[in-house]
């Protein structure tokens, strides 16, 4: 309704409106021209053609007139001049032209209401009354002229009402319009918004489950194309420990993309490398984009807008999408979903350079224990053994031959425990037999030449354990009888082994003279002395506990506790 308004009462088609009111109002006159007492001063035909051609004058120039009068008011006096002399001139109070007269009076209520209209009232009054004296004044009627007088100051106050209210229906239908504009564009905005949010939510939700960095990338490039709707994107990653930019991939797969080698992230490489070391976005140009001759030809086929991936300040690769009809909004949106890809992208290969770093680190604490529990104790008995053979020299070169066979043998024996450390060849048929005679021959190996004896006990299914558990017992139980052997002064050990359904128990104790555990405990931090804290480490990597009791001239037991499914049960 309101366009409907504003549509009928537009400036100038409020004008054309006064136009056509110019011409309906000389009805009255030409009805009047057949009477014989004309009561104007000039001839009725002559008065009714000076207004058809004034009236005339304003229908052709109605637009420039109405945009005269909208900028300088003051014009309207003119009109009120004509109209005044028009009514001196037909007669007065008895002028067939009064309807006409009111025209400049509607005027200046449409244009600039209810002030307009008092004012223009206020000026023709006095130029009414002065046409008024110039008619006979016989025809002078006091009463006519009250409510002539009446009706120019009402019927302008009349119409002025309305074109205030079309005033304040214009400016309501602004502000209306200027906050549609606003919520349209923060409607927009908010779209954009949640797009983006969707685009990256749905990026997160599939990157969770990616499993490895080649799914990452794939679904990086899925996010770019699909959802943003690219026609095509390639991305590069950095390889943190190499320093190198590699492993390139487009979406949509294409045959003719070319396979390249790892690129160190030097300037002189390109300006793509140069981009990623700068940190900054730019469109492809004329400029070689990588130093590889394959690559940069594939690439200078299209046009692209170029984007660095960054992880805090650790570059993370790189990403180029097509260029062709990308906008502010879309650079913005990409920016965006870029962000998200890098963090992604980022936190995938920061865990696999972790899990790398973990696996090297676990694999070297493997091979210290290894070579702690077999090669360290074989060469201290080899050592021990070469002692003894030096004291019985020269007297008994006899017993000292029989020693050195016997160190022969124990050295080939540290030889296949080098190996076994190096390759982790460990037999999966380690049986229970097996376990108590090695444990037997090795302690005796590393205490000769004085005799040490072994009392086992073993409860439990043995053989049920996986080929790693009885590994790791079999380690444990070594060093633990190793330095029953070498430190505790006793001739003997007990070893007790039980295998339940959940859980196993290794428990080694000895009548020997005992140790300060503190003390022993701080020196196994030395390399020389690793053994207890290796069996500690043993038992918490398989999520177990060992609890180690001793005191001097008591005797000492280790108590180990290993979980078989990796956890404890109450």
């Amino acid at each position: 309704m309101v366009r409907n308004i504003k549509s009928i009462f537009r400036t100038n088609r409020i004008f054309l409106f006064l136009v056509i009111f110019r011409w309906a109002s000389l009805f009255p006159a030409v009805l009047t021209l057949n009477q014989e007492n004309s009561p104007g001063v000039f001839p009725p035909l002559v008065v009714l053609g000076i207004v058809v051609l004034a009236n005339g004058i304003v229908s052709i120039f109605n637009r420039r007139l109405n945009q005269l009068v909208v900028d300088r008011p003051y014009i309207m006096s003119f009109d009120f001049l004509f109209s005044a002399l028009i009514l001196a001139l037909s007669g007065g109070t008895q002028s067939p032209y009064y309807l006409y007269v009111l025209s400049p009076l509607l005027a200046g209520a449409f244009f600039f209401q209810v002030r307009g209209a008092l004012v223009a009232s206020l000026a023709f009054t006095p130029l009414y009354l002065i046409g008024n004296i110039f008619s006979p004044p016989e025809l002078s009627n006091n009463i006519t002229l009250m409510t002539q007088l009446a009706g120019i100051w009402l019927f302008p106050i009349l119409f002025a009402y309305p074109s205030t209210l079309l005033r304040d229906i214009n400016r309501a239908r602004e502000e209306l319009s200027s906050a549609r504009d606003e919520l349209a564009q923060k409607h927009e905005n908010l779209e954009t918004a949640h797009r983006q949010l969707e685009i990256i939510h749905d990026l997160t939700v599939l990157l969770q489950a990616a499993p490895d960095l080649i799914s990452v990338q794939e679904r990086v490039l899925g996010a770019v194309t699909t959802d943003l709707g690219f026609s095509k994107a390639v991305v590069a990653l950095v390889d943190p420990a190499r320093e190198e930019l590699g492993g390139w991939m487009v979406y949509p797969p294409e045959e003719s993309f070319p396979h390249t080698k790892s690129l160190p992230l030097k300037s002189e490489n390109g300006e793509v490398i140069k981009a990623l070391l700068n940190r900054s976005s730019f469109t492809t140009n004329d400029h070689p984009l990588i130093q590889d001759f394959q690559l940069n030809t594939w690439l200078n086929r299209n046009q692209w807008f170029i984007v660095p991936l960054y992880l805090r300040e650790h570059p993370v690769g790189i990403l180029l999408v097509e260029e062709s009809g990308l906008t502010k909004e879309m650079e913005s949106t990409l920016m965006t979903v870029a962000n998200q890809a890098a963090l992604a992208l980022g936190t995938t290969i920061l865990c696999i350079d972790r899990a790398r770093r973990l696996a090297v680190e676990t694999e070297r604490n493997r091979i210290a224990r290894d070579i702690h529990d077999t090669v360290a104790q074989s060469l201290f008995g080899i050592v021990y053994s070469l002692d003894a053979c030096i004291t019985m020299l020269p007297q008994k070169a006899g017993d000292v031959k029989n020693e050195l066979i016997e160190l022969r043998s124990l050295a080939n024996t540290a030889h296949d425990e080098v190996r076994r450390s190096i390759f982790d060849l460990w037999p999966s048929a380690l049986t229970i037999e097996l376990f108590m005679a090695d444990l037997t021959n090795y302690v005796s190996s590393c205490c000769r030449p004085r005799p040490f004896s072994i009392i086992f006990s073993s409860n439990g299914d043995f053989n049920s354990l996986s080929s790693g558990m009885r590994r790791t017992v079999y380690r444990m139980a070594q060093e633990a009888l190793a330095n029953s052997a070498r430190h505790s002064g006793a001739q003997s050990a007990r070893l007790c082994l039980t295998v339940t359904e959940d859980e196993v128990y290794l428990v080694v104790s000895d009548e020997g003279k005992g140790f300060d555990l503190s003390v022993a405990l701080s020196r196994s931090l030395n390399r020389e002395h690793f053994g207890l804290h290796g069996i500690q480490e043993r038992a918490r990597a398989m999520g177990g506990d060992c609890e180690i009791v001793s005191q001097l001239d008591a005797g000492a037991r280790i108590m180990v506790n290993l979980p078989i499914n990796g956890h404890h049960h109450a």
